[in-house]
């Protein structure tokens, strides 16, 4: 062993020893049972952490044998068979979606979509609803599903658009995709325990998914959390279930292939070659996927998205990451081409939990800065506790606020710990790490409480009603007018996606989801196209919309959501 990577095994040692109480507080600050954080270079792992529960029920420790539903990591093994494809002369970047699935009955729009704006996701499609578990069958169902209005390609994540690649891999190869990936892919990178399917007899090896208990508010610290949904896929937009070590093989050949000394297969030919991944990383969309980073750890210069992965400059080093969300599973890839390390992070939590980005990105930077002699990242905290001395300007300040709807809360200080009353009930605050609050206050759990500070304005919405600090220069305006036919709750069995609330608010009508793998992070306007559709979010390309299923005696009892069906819910 080279003296280099001595170095390097015992510094991610020292990293993940030092940063264990963070993987701890991940348990409490975020609806985390447990995972495993690996570190990685060109010749395998530097070092590995599990911690928490795999099976919180059965108290059963994580362990890093055990495998993970890795999400949306997948879509990087359906890029490289369709670069296989391409490489073999059954595909090209330019071939339309009419040109290879004659029979999808797309609009003109989508079917005129080539194979490379689906591959970086600047395609204008949806970004798909998740409601049937087959993806011809979905694809089928999505076919009416709006396009972009746009001039020019914006990045926007669709999980349809890569459901239809894995069609177009079916259709120019004459096999299922998972088949095709296993074979060509899992096998020849030593990925030796991934599945590129997930099926019920599956279910044993992995660690047990989870997501918070009650679905219907936004989970706070301190919430339960039960076992998921499970169910079979085989998805072209999150197929494969991959151990540590899987993972680590993975990050072994990406990093090969950036530094020219690529991964062999048995017949000493690059299974990932240093022209592919050029090639992968070279057709940029105009963004890419959100970046989440801890405040004080290195911030993510540029995220652009390529074919199947981002790539990112961070501290001006090049490289490629993906997060994977599915239900009952949280992962993050990060992939330093020019530190030559990588970091993983797997966890059984819902995929709309963060800790898995956060404490890749963690990991990372704390690891270069001891490899560097600068100062590690110890200190840095989880606890999302809003706390005295908060930032004015771009946070909750104490004091008395009073509702559009006449309801008052106040805001006060007890020891350093912000708490928040309303009615004879009090809780604490937490500011969540997209800048959105949350409280344990029993009668504030329906909702998440955004501040907003306008002029000499301050204050919180809350569901339709917006809470200003009458001491803070705002005035109180009273709610008038009729309530519009749409307000209300509305909920579907799709596990990704299980409800949301339709509300009115300064005359606009707002969707807001409580959680979910595939629901929107923030409030998203409604602007109305046409009688009874809707454009969901303000800009003017996005192709998401809400349609008006059925009224009955003036009350809106269902909707549809780009192909998924919801329906009024009988409880509020």
């Amino acid at each position: 062993m080279s003296a280099t990577r001595a170095r390097r095994i015992e510094v991610a040692g020292a990293s993940l020893t030092s940063l264990s109480y963070l993987f701890d507080e991940a348990t409490k600050f975020f609806p985390v049972p447990g995972g495993v954080v690996s570190v990685i270079d060109r010749e395998g792992l530097l070092g590995e952490r599990s911690f928490g529960f795999a099976d919180v029920e059965r108290g059963i420790a994580m362990s890093s044998s055990l495998r993970f539903e890795i999400g949306s990591i997948s879509k990087f093994f359906t890029a490289l068979a369709v670069n296989r494809l391409i490489d073999d002369g059954r595909l090209q970047l330019h071939d339309t979606i009419a040109d290879v699935l004659p029979w999808l009955a797309l609009s003109d729009e989508n079917l005129a979509v080539s194979v490379a704006r689906l591959l970086n996701h600047t395609s204008g499609m949806s970004v798909g609803a998740d409601t049937l578990p087959d993806d011809a069958g979905e694809i089928w169902n999505s076919r009416e599903c709006a396009s972009s209005t746009a001039t020019s390609p914006n990045f926007h994540y669709s999980n349809l658009g890569y459901l239809i690649l894995g069609e177009m891999v079916r259709a120019r190869s004459g096999q299922r995709l998972a088949d095709f990936v296993q074979k060509q892919w899992l096998g020849p990178l030593g990925m030796s325990n991934a599945l590129a399917q997930v099926t019920q007899a599956d279910k044993s090896s992995l660690a047990t998914g989870y997501w918070p208990t009650r679905p219907d508010h936004p989970w706070a610290p301190g919430d339960a959390l039960s076992p998921s949904a499970f169910f079979e896929i085989d998805s072209a937009s999150g197929n494969i279930a991959a151990t540590s070590a899987d993972m680590t093989a993975l990050v072994q050949a990406l990093l090969g292939a950036s530094g020219g000394d690529p991964v062999m297969d048995a017949e000493a030919k690059p299974v990932l070659s240093p022209a592919l991944f050029e090639r992968m990383t070279s057709d940029l969309a105009p963004t890419g996927e959100p970046t989440y980073v801890h405040q004080g750890v290195s911030q993510v210069q540029e995220s652009r998205y390529a074919m199947g992965i981002n790539v990112e400059r961070i501290d001006g080093h090049l490289c490629v990451s993906h997060g994977g969300g599915m239900v009952g599973y949280s992962t993050f890839m990060l992939v330093d081409c020019t530190a030559r390390i990588g970091v993983v992070v797997l966890t059984n939590a819902n995929g709309d939990t963060l800790a898995s980005h956060l404490l890749a990105r963690i990991v990372h930077d704390d690891v270069l800065r001891r490899l560097n002699g600068r100062d590690s990242l110890d200190g840095l905290s989880f606890d999302l506790t809003v706390r005295a001395g908060a930032d004015p300007v771009d946070g909750a300040v104490p004091g008395h606020y009073v509702g559009d709807d006449e309801t008052e809360l106040d805001v006060f200080l007890e020891g350093d710990e912000m708490r928040i009353r309303y009615g004879d009930e009090t809780g604490r605050l937490f500011r969540l790490i997209g800048g959105r609050y949350v409280t344990d206050n029993p009668g504030l759990r329906t909702f998440h409480l955004d501040w907003y500070f306008h002029g000499e304005e301050r204050g919180f919405t809350y569901g339709a009603t917006t809470y200003r600090n009458v001491h803070g220069g705002g005035t109180v305006p009273s709610k008038t007018g009729a309530v519009h036919p749409l307000v209300g709750r509305y909920r579907s069995f799709s596990p990704w996606f299980p409800e949301f609330r339709i509300l009115e608010r300064g005359g606009a009508l707002l969707l807001v989801a409580p959680g979910g793998v595939e629901a929107p992070g923030e409030e998203e306007v409604l602007v109305e196209v046409a009688w009874g559709e809707y454009r969901i979010g303000s800009e003017e390309w996005l192709p998401e919309r809400l349609r008006i299923n059925h009224v009955r005696d003036g009350e809106v009892i269902s909707v549809v959501r780009d192909g998924c069906h919801y329906s009024r819910a009988f409880s509020d």
